[in-house]
C-alpha cells in the first residue's frame, strides 16, 4: 500500500529505509558521507523532514506494515509542467518483486493529477542498471551534468506524458 508521508511521520524511519536502500548504490560507486554528503545513503530524519515542502510530496510503500518503499515528487519550479521524482527507493530484500514499477505508475499518475506535462530524473551517469531500468519505463537521456559538490556525473533523463 502506498500512503502519502505527512509531518506526522516518523522521519528517522524514513531515513533508515532511504539509507538501506541507497546503500548499494553508495557501496557499488564508492560514495561516502565525506565525498558525498547530500546522498540519500547519509541522509537523517531531520535532513529529510526539512526537505518536505509546498512544492514537493512524499510516498512511502508499506508491505505487511513495514516501510520498504520511497519516492518523491516535486514541482519545478523554473519549468513550467515539469516534475522531478527522487529518492526513488525499495529496500535490497523488497528489490525484483515490482514495488519500484509501482511507485513509478503511482508518481507517474500523480503527477498527471498535478497537471504535470514532463517528468525529470537525475542519476549517477556510470549507473548503467538503473539507466535501463528508467529507459524500460519510457525515459530517455536528455542532458550530462557535472556538480563540483558530486564526485559522479549525472545523467538527467526524461519523458513526457501528456
Amino acid at each position: 500500500m502506498i500512503k502519502k508521508v505527512s509531518s506526522q511521520d516518523d522521519f528517522n524511519i524514513l531515513a533508515k529505509l532511504l539509507n538501506e536502500a541507497f546503500a548499494t548504490v553508495a557501496e557499488d560507486f564508492g560514495l561516502t558521507k565525506e565525498n558525498s554528503p547530500t546522498n540519500n545513503a547519509f541522509i537523517t530524519g531531520e535532513e529529510l523532514e526539512l526537505q518536505l515542502t509546498g512544492n514537493r510530496e512524499f510516498y512511502v510503500y508499506e508491505n505487511y506494515g513495514e516501510k520498504v518503499g520511497f519516492i518523491a515528487v516535486e514541482k519545478s519550479l523554473s519549468t513550467l509542467g515539469t516534475f522531478y521524482i527522487e529518492k526513488m527507493a525499495v529496500t535490497p530484500a523488497c528489490r525484483h518483486y515490482g514495488i519500484g514499477l509501482l511507485l513509478m505508475d503511482f508518481a507517474t499518475n500523480r503527477i498527471k493529477e498535478l497537471g504535470g506535462k514532463r517528468i525529470s530524473i537525475g542519476l549517477i551517469d556510470s549507473n548503467t542498471i538503473l539507466k535501463e531500468w528508467y529507459s524500460k519505463q519510457g525515459f530517455a537521456e536528455f542532458e550530462h551534468k557535472t556538480f563540483d559538490h558530486l564526485p559522479f556525473n549525472v545523467c538527467m533523463m526524461e519523458k513526457n506524458i501528456i
